[in-house]
């Protein structure tokens, strides 16, 4: 009896202690685990306030540019294990704001500095590194990411936070801008990996791009002759161009830009990188075409044309007269979208291999536009039962992306190889970042020669 009274006592004064417990509130606001670690987007994106990695992910999530260079300061959290290229120098890593795995953000395919610079492998960066990258921020298959061809323009405050330091004084600088053949000097000797200033005389205005508002555009130190190339520059301090009209041959402009050497067929073309601006224009210009010097260097025996509506290009052999043709309809092969483009046998034995030459995107089918898309710097090899005269591809109409035209018959540094039975297209991307101008096409012609 005895132990059944303690047991009613303690069930009554247990109950009194738990409905005292409920009426205790719990503490104010207390955060959860997400919420004490959240970390707020910061920065402009700027060289001066570049974004953390939750600013550039708000900038990605609110339809950012995908074209715009943009900085991120950020800490190394890993580096994907055999990422390094040898032949690229380049590294695939992680950063985050903390250098913790929480809400790390992908660098894919990055280089140690400006202009390509190459790592040394993958100990060059380490856990915990803090750095400031510069590059284009985009979306591929769902994941956000540095796209290919970023560079770190700071390592643990070393370099600074913003682009290489322009020179201010000397040879190079706005005072002291370098001649045409003295900033090849210069390249020859080592490219500097700063920007400089090169002042020249406009021998040829060779593409603009709706795309990216630019010209490609020839200078020498005469007016004379194709020394050096400006790839796709922007005018007057940055502005837009609006056609090929906005340049004159003869007419003298200073620019501030990278310059280097870029390999073409086998031969070194000099010029200043993607995204350079002029300071300074002088005179009216003649608006003519310069005519080469006769010691200009062979470029080959093949030639690309480029259509005024831009839904065609053609490849021609110098070498060969057009006769009998072969054409092949991708849009008629039911593929399904994204498929890989690999080897393709056509009836007559000719055979058409898509090679991605070491890019992170190869060449793909889509039903979305039923195109074929041919990124940058991928190849497609042709080889035929017997001399090809000439490739025609039927590209996709130009379209509009943010306001903006974009054309879709491949870079303007695009190359063809005829050698033999054989042809080679490399849709050849010579900029830093972003990924230039795609190849779009429904259906390739081929024209053996007679």
């Amino acid at each position: 009896m005895k132990k059944f009274i303690y047991s009613c006592l303690f069930l009554a004064m247990a109950a009194i202690t738990f409905s005292s417990c409920e009426d205790v509130p719990a503490p104010y606001n207390m955060p959860t685990e997400n919420e004490s670690q959240k970390v707020l987007p910061s920065g402009t994106g700027t060289a001066a306030d570049p974004f953390n990695v939750a600013g550039a992910v708000k900038y990605i999530e609110d339809g950012g540019s995908e074209s715009e260079l943009k900085y991120v300061k950020g800490k190394v959290v890993s580096v994907e294990q055999g990422s390094f290229d040898a032949t690229y120098g380049s590294l695939k890593y992680y950063i985050s704001d903390d250098g913790t795995p929480t809400n790390q953000f992908y660098v894919y395919n990055g280089y140690a500095g400006p202009n390509r610079t190459k790592f040394s492998g993958e100990d060059a960066l380490k856990q915990g590194d803090e750095v400031v990258i510069c590059g284009n921020l985009v979306v591929y298959s769902g994941t956000k990411e540095f796209q290919t061809g970023n560079y770190i323009v700071s390592l643990n405050g070393e370099g600074g936070t913003t682009t290489p330091d322009t020179p201010t004084t000397g040879k190079g600088s706005e005072s002291d801008p370098y001649t045409v053949a003295e900033a090849i000097a210069a390249i020859k000797a080592g490219a500097p990996t700063s920007e400089v200033y090169v002042t020249g005389i406009v021998s040829d205005v060779s593409f603009y791009s709706d795309q990216y508002k630019s010209l490609s555009y020839y200078i020498s130190d005469d007016g004379k002759s194709k020394d050096m190339q400006v790839y796709s520059g922007k005018g007057l301090n940055g502005a837009d161009f609006t056609s090929k009209d906005d340049l004159k041959v003869g007419q003298k402009v200073t620019i501030k830009g990278i310059i280097k050497a870029f390999n073409k067929n086998g031969t070194d073309i000099m010029e200043i990188d993607k995204n350079s601006t002029i300071v300074k224009i002088e005179g009216e210009g003649t608006g003519g075409e310069v005519t080469p010097k006769p010691d200009t260097p062979d470029t080959g025996n093949g030639k690309i044309t480029f259509a005024d509506d831009h839904r065609t290009l053609t490849l021609e052999n110098s070498k060969a007269t057009a006769g009998e043709s072969v054409t092949f309809d991708f849009t008629a092969q039911n593929y399904e979208n994204q498929t890989d483009m690999t080897t393709i046998k056509l009836s007559d034995g000719t055979t058409i291999t898509f090679d991605a030459n070491g890019e992170k995107n190869g060449s793909k089918y889509y039903t979305s536009g039923t195109a074929v898309r041919v990124y940058k710097n991928n190849k497609i090899i042709i080889k035929g039962t017997k001399e090809i005269a000439k490739i025609i591809f039927h590209c996709n109409a130009p379209y509009t992306k943010n306001g903006e035209t974009v054309n879709c018959d491949g870079n303007e540094t695009a190359t063809i190889n005829f050698s033999g039975k054989t042809a080679t297209y490399t849709n050849v991307f010579t900029g830093t970042t972003g990924g230039g101008v795609q190849l779009r096409f429904s259906s390739i012609e081929i024209v053996y020669a007679k």
